[in-house]
């Protein structure tokens, strides 16, 4: 998997980067308006940020959890901060064996200005670094490099910031003899004026000079790593959801469609069930007031029934048992259906109509009825467009 790193001046908006494989062999540098010009699928994007606007601090903190000691961080930075702590963006370091964190401050306004920047929904920043903190060097070992008019010094687990050459340049000394620094790596803009040494510090200095900055990002990428990374908490990636969306796209669609279709047959059976339902019961009212003209209509018809059946007024077979078997017999062939039932009281038979597609199937019904125990005969038939409608006649044996 190919790698995409950037470093991004954030004081002129400007980004260089690099693109290596997996063995780091350089496949491609340059210089950018938009990351997105230069990104591949798959690219894992790390990147490194500098601004006077960013600084970081050491400080030294008890030994305890990473939540206590990022609670206990507002309280510490109190008096090096203008202004409330709850206008700044940080993130720390794990603690070190001397005690200490190290602490990364940038206003939360120059943070969303800077993420905004950088934001692009078809991939992921995976990392941004300062670049004052990402330098990894020997112990008692400083870097600093200077671009033009802006300087970024780094002090290892002591910290950085970026600010104007003449400041870093004025402080260089009193920095470097507080950070117990015995050696400064200098990278130094070629365009830029000579610098006297030795009129600033008494520590070695070693000096590289570089073209611009993605040849500056070509020296130091091995130099660096990603300790510190400003992407946390509010500014941490988000799942870029209109991304998946355009390459799922065709896939969802089809996928709510084939459950639309499945929510919408499911809701035609309930429906036909519920036709087929409500017209049983109509027959099974008009059959019960042919049998029992005389009963009043207004009265519930379950009631009636029961107080029928506890008379024992019916055939041998209690009548409601008699409709559901007929009921079950027609149901369960898939080529006939119910027509019409009746009950003819002076007979005690019931006259069923069948509607069948052809005479086997009412041969079929006939025998069904047999094996249950029947009395049935065939009545009149005729066709009726591609269907025959047939009488039956049952009776309980």
């Amino acid at each position: 998997m190919n790698k995409l790193v950037f470093l991004y001046n954030a004081h002129e908006k400007r980004i260089s980067w690099l693109i290596s494989d997996d063995s780091e062999r350089l496949l491609k540098k340059g210089h950018s308006k938009d990351l997105s010009e230069v990104y591949e699928e798959g690219m894992e994007v790390k990147g490194f940020i500098f601004s006077p606007q960013f600084t970081s601090k050491r400080l030294e903190v008890p030994p305890t959890s990473k939540k206590q000691i990022m609670d206990s961080i507002p309280f510490l930075l109190e008096d090096h901060l203008i202004g409330s702590i709850e206008d700044y963006h940080f993130v720390s370091s794990s603690r070190n064996k001397e005690g200490e964190i190290l602490v990364s401050l940038i206003p939360i306004t120059t943070m969303e200005q800077e993420v905004n920047d950088l934001h692009n929904e078809e991939f992921f920043i995976h990392s941004l670094s300062p670049l004052e903190t990402a330098f990894k060097g020997e112990p008692g070992q400083s870097f600093m490099v200077i671009l033009k008019d802006l300087s970024i010094l780094s002090l290892g687990s002591n910290g950085g910031y970026c600010a104007e050459t003449t400041t870093i340049l004025e402080f260089l000394e009193t920095e470097l003899i507080e950070s117990n620094t015995s050696s400064l790596k200098v990278f130094q803009d070629k365009k830029t004026e000579h610098i006297d040494w030795k009129s600033y510090t008494k520590v070695k200095v070693d000096i590289e000079f570089f073209e611009d900055e993605v040849d500056f990002l070509k020296k130091v990428s091995p130099l660096l790593n990603d300790n510190l990374n400003l992407l946390q908490n509010s500014f941490a990636p988000k799942v870029m959801w209109s991304k998946y969306f355009h390459k799922w796209k065709y896939v969802l669609a089809g996928f709510l469609l084939v459950v639309t279709f499945y929510f919408l047959q499911i809701t035609l059976e309930i429906y036909q069930n519920n036709s087929a339902a409500l017209k049983l019961v109509d027959q099974s009212k008009s059959l019960y007031y042919s049998a029992f003209p005389n009963e009043p209509k207004n009265r519930d018809l379950k009631t009636q029934l029961r107080k029928k059946f506890r008379n024992n007024v019916l055939i041998k077979e209690p009548f409601l048992i008699t409709v559901q078997n007929i009921t079950e017999v027609i149901t369960n062939n898939e080529n006939v259906s119910l027509y019409s039932m009746v009950y003819d009281r002076n007979k005690n038979q019931i006259i069923v109509e069948l509607q069948c597609a052809q005479f086997e199937d009412l041969e079929n019904i006939k025998s069904i009825f047999l094996e249950k125990g029947y009395l049935i005969n065939v009545g009149s038939s005729k066709r009726v467009g591609n269907s025959i409608l047939s009488e039956i006649f049952l009776q309980k044996s």
